[in-house]
């Protein structure tokens, strides 16, 4: 079955019914469509709530509780099933259809496992209550291939195109592409991720400069900038400076002035937290319209 489609243009404008979020769906999740122009989308299923029209969109953030979680028992090498008790946050039925569950602990650090696709509602997993046990059937064709215990941490991910919310501002999950707008809730639809698009711009933007995430405006795209935090004080303390000294071949001062200095300096040098201030790269934009406008970008997400 090929990976990527080609369609025509009105296919992205299609949507599709689920039954109780179970992917009976056309495809599978982030199946690729390519319409003649070279637009390119993904195949995404809408959360329980319509789409809006030149929004970024983003995956679930992952859930904390969900992550480094203890495997309850052992899994033996081709085992097609994994579990493992969640810390806390409760799992809907089949939220990680389609996603990954990785091994972050020994053994079996370092494996990731695609999980089943659900054609029917709990074939992925069934529902877990907080501090549950959450198990997962894996895709067909994936086993374990190092045995797990219970020292083993499993970390569930979902598919970035599983109910993809507007992206917040920063972004806390990675991008999902760009709503037409097609999709009422609860509908699989086509998330465009490549080629141009009208994507909700906040501040005035310049064309053929590169755009990305913006990071007070949910579901907009800005001018990338990369920012410094600033706030906390650094003090520096300079003593003993030599000006214009010579040294011989021992490195013993033969010539030069020396002049000890005892002073600080106050000054806003704190970027220890810069990096939440940053956001990724969306695209480059074409036509630049009014801020809180629709401007023409050309994404680059896939």
């Amino acid at each position: 079955m090929p990976r990527t489609l080609f369609g025509p243009l009105d296919e992205r404008n299609q949507d599709y019914a689920n039954a109780g979020n179970a992917n009976i769906g056309r495809f599978q999740l982030g199946r690729y469509l390519v319409l003649p122009d070279n637009r390119v989308y993904q195949f995404t299923l809408n959360d329980g709530t319509a789409e809006v029209a030149g929004s970024l969109y983003q995956s679930v953030a992952p859930l904390t509780g969900h992550t480094n979680a203890s495997a309850d028992v052992a899994r033996a090498i081709d085992a097609t099933v994994i579990s493992a008790t969640l810390a806390t946050t409760a799992a809907a039925v089949d939220i990680y259809a389609e996603g990954m569950a990785h091994i972050n602990a020994t053994p079996g650090e370092g494996y990731a496992y695609r999980i089943k696709r659900a054609f029917t509602a709990g074939a992925a997993h069934a529902a877990a209550v907080a501090t549950g046990v959450l198990t997962v059937n894996l895709e067909p064709g994936e086993q374990v291939q190092v045995a797990l215990t219970t020292a083993s941490n499993v970390t569930f991910t979902r598919n970035r195109f599983h109910q993809p919310t507007i992206h917040l501002s920063p972004p806390t999950a990675q991008l999902a592409g760009v709503s037409p707008g097609v999709a009422a809730l609860d509908r699989f639809y086509w998330s465009q991720v490549e080629g141009f698009a009208a994507v909700l711009a906040a501040g005035t933007l310049l064309a053929g400069l590169p755009v990305q995430a913006d990071i007070t405006t949910n579901g907009a795209v800005e001018n990338v900038k990369r920012r410094v935090r600033t706030g906390g004080t650094v003090t520096v303390s300079i003593s003993t400076v030599g000006v214009g000294q010579l040294t011989d071949q021992d490195g013993a001062i033969v010539a030069g002035a020396v002049s000890n200095v005892s002073t600080s300096v106050a000054t806003t040098l704190d970027i220890s937290a810069g990096i939440a201030f940053n956001s990724p790269q969306v695209g480059m934009c074409i036509k630049a319209n009014s801020d809180a406008e629709l401007a023409l970008i050309d994404l680059k997400l896939r």
